[in-house]
């Protein structure tokens, strides 16, 4: 394959169902250099559908795309480690908090459970057996006769 885009026919693309091996390694290679399947479509003078089509169609294609992520991630993942291993303090903590964030996270997750309907129903069993209640510093009784007084004539 010849500079950064895949050779064909002047005024007609090439299609991908007739990609060389040097083409696969140079999709691979963009792939791993980041470029998107957007980018990539471009580069092949072709849509992102068709790319999304082709990787459906055609293993060898999604292989490519795939295996160059991949190889890209390992080096990332590699060089990280590197640094963690000579003492780089960022590169070890990020590599503890991905390697095991139970003991290395900095958020610390705090799972509360409420029953409210066992709630509801002592504040309601409250209110109606009239007991003392301390609301702002102030002791309020309220007899449940005043209760039911109230919601008769509020009708």
């Amino acid at each position: 394959m010849q500079g950064t885009q895949i050779k064909a026919k002047p005024g007609r693309k090439k299609k991908l169902s007739q990609l060389t091996e040097e083409d696969y390694q140079q999709i691979m290679q963009w792939s791993g250099d980041g470029l998107s399947e957007t980018q990539i479509a471009t580069l092949l003078n072709c849509s992102i559908s068709t790319i999304t089509r082709e990787k459906k169609r055609n293993e060898q294609f999604e292989h490519a795309i795939k295996k160059g992520r991949y190889q890209a991630v390992q080096k990332v993942a590699n060089k990280v480690y590197e640094n963690a291993m000579e003492g780089k303090e960022t590169s070890a903590i990020f590599f503890l908090k991905n390697r095991d964030p139970l003991n290395w996270s900095d958020r610390q997750q705090v799972d509360h459970q409420i029953n409210l309907s066992n709630v509801l129903q002592e504040a309601q069993g409250r209110v109606i057996e009239g007991k003392s209640e301390r609301i702002d510093m102030k002791e309020v009784q309220v007899p449940y006769e005043e209760l039911t007084t109230n919601k008769k004539t509020n009708k």
